[in-house]
């Protein structure tokens, strides 16, 4: 089984997790696999950017504190089946002067579901395209303590449904067996909120995210415990509200991602990520991030073999 580069949340000013940049992060797995993890993310948005020019502005910040639940069931070796369900909190704080004013959200977010296909697969390497719809199971008509629905990038959930393509490739290498390499792209084609602010329509902008990663394990007394280094590119497309483009929306950006994950035993692991931006550009002034952290655990539950099959093994060693 080739083992893949983990793949954690990402949250910038949009609504909701970002559930996009979590598909992928599990290996193809034999059939009847089934694995779980559970993710715990801090991201921090301290930098505001005009263009890509830093502003000498602290005022406003914002954090999103994300719980991600992601399962995986492999129907056989080459298709798979795997959903993706959120929990988030976010928080925006401005202070100037003497004014200050925070708002919070806490809720739901939404849900990704795919198949996956594995449609070409060696010793060394495996090519697997997803795709599958993003489910609006997240509240987006959140109100705060004076009765006043939210904007957008508030809202635990975007109010939309919306089509996710995906593609990955894990390979690794006969001279460098303990290392793997891993490159996923991931497009998300987005819907509308018809509901928006209870009269209007909200889209946010369509989304491409492109992943380059190299990993390698080592032994570490009984441990095996892996270190990884990968980057990140992502662009958001300007949001629509009411069909009109709307200003200080959208992006890109390239983020470095180191990583380190520990195997406790051969089903369980723990993995701890960082994110750190190196290069992004805002289309007019926003907020960017400034730094994220998460630690997950996957757990992996092997399909017990069957009476004839261990009855099958004893007569081939025979």
């Amino acid at each position: 089984m080739i083992p893949a580069i983990p793949l954690r949340a990402q949250t910038c000013c949009s609504g909701g997790v970002p559930l996009a940049n979590n598909i992928g992060g599990m290996p193809q797995a034999e059939d009847g696999t089934f694995m779980f993890s559970v993710i715990f993310d801090a991201n921090f948005l301290r930098t505001l950017k005009d263009g890509t020019e830093k502003l000498d502005d602290f005022s406003r910040q914002r954090t999103t504190y994300s719980a991600l639940i992601k399962a995986q069931y492999a129907i056989n070796d080459k298709l798979s089946v795997e959903g993706l369900f959120s929990g988030i909190r976010q928080e925006r704080n401005i202070e100037q002067g003497t004014f200050s004013d925070f708002k919070k959200t806490t809720g739901l977010g939404d849900a990704v579901l795919l198949a996956n296909f594995n449609y070409l697969s060696t010793s060394t390497a495996n090519f697997t395209f997803a795709v599958g719809p993003k489910i609006p199971t997240g509240p987006s008509d959140l109100k705060d303590d004076r009765a006043i629905t939210m904007n957008a990038d508030m809202q635990p959930g975007s109010g939309a449904w919306d089509l996710i393509l995906h593609h990955r490739i894990a390979k690794l290498f006969n001279f460098r067996p303990q290392a793997a390499f891993s490159y996923l792209v991931t497009y998300r084609l987005t819907g509308e909120n018809p509901d928006y602010l209870g009269s209007q329509v909200y889209e946010f902008g369509n989304e491409l995210q492109m992943l380059l990663g190299w990993s390698e394990s080592q032994n570490l007394g009984k441990l095996l415990y892996a270190y990884g280094l990968s980057f990140r590119y992502r662009h958001a497309a300007m949001d629509k509200n009411n069909h009109v483009i709307l200003p200080n929306t959208g992006g890109q950006w390239i983020f470095l991602m180191p990583s380190l994950s520990w195997h406790l035993n051969q089903d369980v692991s723990v993995t701890i990520n960082a994110e750190l931006p190196l290069f992004s550009e805002v289309e007019g002034t926003q907020l960017t991030p400034s730094a994220r952290a998460n630690i997950g655990m996957l757990w992996t539950f092997r399909k017990k073999p069957q009476l004839q099959d261990i009855f099958n093994s004893k007569l081939s060693v025979k």
